[in-house]
């Protein structure tokens, strides 16, 4: 069955551009240049998905069970479902020929199979296990396309004890928000950042945290001579007030003048605290350009084998400002025929490319823009763990599905007041 998006249309630059084109073309002659075009750009987002649900750590109430639900994360892990839905979303980024892709939760799953969780060991683990953003820059290349990595921040990284039927190892995930950005246009300016706004919170029956954070990349993008401030970020699923102090802290590191295009999971629809914060001073086209469209992005069913979709809620969105203007905006991945066949353990079976639908967008950019001026936040760089802060988060709202969802900030959540009950019996 359809979504509710019954005004669909095929969301490519060339088809977008199409008809400008046509008419240009009258109006330059012989020569067939375009005199006057504005130039355009095309920018996708899409939360990759980690590819399990950290929220089942929410049952463990002991260390012993931390280890029996990473283990079963380990187990479940199977590379060849991540290629597959690596080329999906490749496939994607061809059709809507894309020139900036936004990545959240581009993961990097390594292992450590001398187990060192608890000691006073300082190995990390270091064997990759499935790397998704290599796995799609793979897929994009063997479709001919050629991406760059213009800013790469480091929302999560941290490691987990693994019980296994072998010896204990332990898993390490990091989690990764990703600025693609075509080969043949110009970037600069870098940066990437974590939020300020973060929670930390305990291991059963361990001295050791888990720092569920959250972060953006941000560089120029040069297209047609104009730049425009392209960002990719992933909000917290925890409570408003999270959300919010973050959503703040974006817009707080957002340049004042020039283009600008935010894009990202905001774990927070229509109406609803950070996406109403975001959109006082930034636009979502959606409404404007598909308002009979409902445009649920969020969320397929963990395993991502469910037959009908399973989308209830816009939380993945496009934002812009300044001298750009939306021509086109729709969602990718959302459809049943968007699935991918891929052989498992003998069995076929179908599965979507993320538990997100993607968000692409195309803007028609004003030659007279002013070249953005970001602000300059502090940079977190590639493969460094951040520091988070300890805080506590008002009831959950706003849930998203899993990866790093909604569930997983309840999870904190219970495991912050167990701490806090704790100490106070002390």
């Amino acid at each position: 069955m359809r979504s509710p998006d019954t005004t669909r249309s095929p969301v490519t630059r060339r088809a977008v551009l199409g008809s400008t084109a046509a008419v240009a073309a009258g109006l330059a002659g012989a020569t067939g240049t375009a005199a006057g075009a504005s130039p355009a750009a095309t920018v996708m987002t899409q939360n990759a998905y980690l590819g399990f649900d950290v929220a089942e750590l929410l049952r463990a109430d002991s260390l012993a069970e931390v280890r029996d639900v990473t283990g079963g994360f380990l187990a479940d892990i199977e590379p060849e479902l991540y290629a597959a839905r690596a080329d999906s979303i490749a496939a994607a980024v061809e059709t809507a020929d894309v020139d900036v892709l936004a990545l959240q939760e581009a993961v990097l799953l390594r292992r450590q199979d001398t187990g060192a969780y608890g000691t006073d060991s300082r190995a990390a683990a270091g064997e990759v296990v499935v790397d998704l953003l290599d796995r799609i820059r793979t897929a994009l290349a063997e479709r001919g396309l050629d991406y760059t990595v213009a800013a790469e921040s480091v929302a999560n990284d941290f490691e987990l004890p693994a019980e296994t039927d072998d010896d204990p190892v332990d898993l390490r995930i990091t989690d990764r928000d990703v600025l693609l950005v075509r080969s043949d246009l110009d970037t600069a300016d870098p940066v990437t950042a974590t939020y300020d706004a973060a929670l930390e919170l305990p291991i059963p029956e361990s001295d050791r945290t888990l720092p569920i954070t959250r972060g953006y990349s941000a560089a120029d993008v040069t297209v047609g001579g104009v730049d425009v401030r392209a960002v990719s970020t992933h909000l917290a699923s925890a409570s408003p007030r999270y959300r919010r102090r973050q959503a703040q802290e974006l817009l707080d590191a957002l340049p004042a003048t020039g283009p600008v295009v935010v894009c990202g999971d905001l774990n927070s629809a229509p109406g609803e605290d950070a996406y109403d914060l975001l959109t006082r001073s930034l636009t979502d086209p959606y409404p404007e350009l598909r308002p009979d469209a409902n445009g649920a992005t969020c969320c397929q069913a963990k395993d991502l084998r469910n037959d009908e979709s399973l989308l209830s809620r816009r939380i993945d969105t496009v934002l812009y400002r300044g001298s750009v203007r939306p021509t086109a905006i729709d969602r990718v991945g959302d459809q049943p025929e968007d699935r991918t066949a891929v052989e498992v353990d003998g069995e076929t079976v179908r599965v979507w490319p993320s538990d997100h639908a993607g968000v692409v967008g195309t803007f028609e950019l004003s030659s007279e823009s002013a070249t953005a001026t970001p602000s300059r936040a502090q940079s977190s760089p590639t493969g460094t763990p951040p520091t988070a802060t300890t805080a506590s988060g008002s009831p959950t709202t706003g849930a998203s599905g899993p990866g790093f969802g909604a569930s997983s900030a309840l999870l904190g959540l219970v495991l912050g007041a167990g701490a806090w009950l704790c100490r106070r019996t002390q």
